[in-house]
């Protein structure tokens, strides 16, 4: 009788102990739950961070401090860049978040990798783009790295802005499982070049054809510039149609 209210005794608190651990399991997800349904929204409405707005031609740019009007000169440049490019669509009417913070940039941009120029979420319903610490009147952007830790600001607005216009043009699931190639050098091309210049990332490239660390979106822009300059692909073609990427680069890299 002793023995079986003793083990009566011990089944009870394992009971008790499953379920504390159980609640402090469900808590436990239920507030990491919260967390992300948080930051999923601060991403997708991050008006609150920023104090400072303005609206010019079809863009509307948000700032932590007040703007400074040399913003207009580049968002002329981006306007210009974006014009070129036969997938521009006035429908989409970017929201540029000038972070003026690599702290704030990095968590904003953290799932995505932090120690970047710009980023756009294509996967979301919106048309944000976060850009990392800026100088305005220099149109200049910057990111922390050793080197190659600048590009113009114009330039990498233009990009992301590209993006959206793609995801426009194709949809959102042939956006999202295209080669990454395809989009990231066209958004290099409308961009007018990527982070290395001509000769450093020539150099790279022919030091190490078959790793491109450190030129991977410089080869894209090369390859899709190749494709629309000298092989006279419509974008389009570029998009749609299947591109054997190993025997383009082969060409490109024969030229440089």
């Amino acid at each position: 009788m002793k023995q079986a209210l003793q083990q009566l005794m011990t089944s009870y608190r394992e009971y008790r102990q499953a379920k504390a651990k159980n609640r402090a399991y469900k808590v436990a997800r239920a507030a990491l739950l919260a967390i992300v349904a948080a930051y999923l929204l601060l991403l997708s409405f991050p008006q609150v961070l920023f104090a400072h707005q303005m609206t010019y031609k079809n863009f509307t740019v948000y700032s932590r401090k007040p703007l400074d009007s040399s913003i207009t000169v580049v968002l002329d440049r981006v306007d210009s860049k974006l014009a070129a490019s036969t997938l521009n669509n006035l429908e989409v009417r970017p929201r540029i978040f000038l972070t003026d913070s690599t702290g704030l940039y990095s968590a904003l941009s953290i799932y995505l990798g932090g120690n970047s120029f710009g980023k756009g979420f294509a996967v979301f319903p919106t048309s944000n783009v976060f850009i990392n610490q800026a100088d305005v009147p220099s149109d200049l952007v910057f990111r922390h790295a050793p080197e190659n830790n600048q590009r113009s600001l114009s330039g990498v607005i233009a990009h992301e802005i590209t993006h959206l216009h793609i995801r426009k043009r194709f949809g959102y699931l042939k956006n999202l499982t295209m080669p990454a190639w395809k989009r990231e050098g066209f958004c290099e091309y409308i961009a007018g070049g990527s982070t290395l210049s001509l000769e450093a990332g020539t150099r790279l490239w022919k030091a190490n054809p078959q790793n491109d660390a450190g030129y991977q979106y410089f080869k894209y822009y090369m390859v899709v510039k190749y494709l629309l300059e000298v092989e006279k692909l419509s974008v389009d073609d570029l998009f749609t149609r299947e591109i054997d990427l190993r025997e383009v680069e082969v060409r490109v890299l024969s030229t440089l």
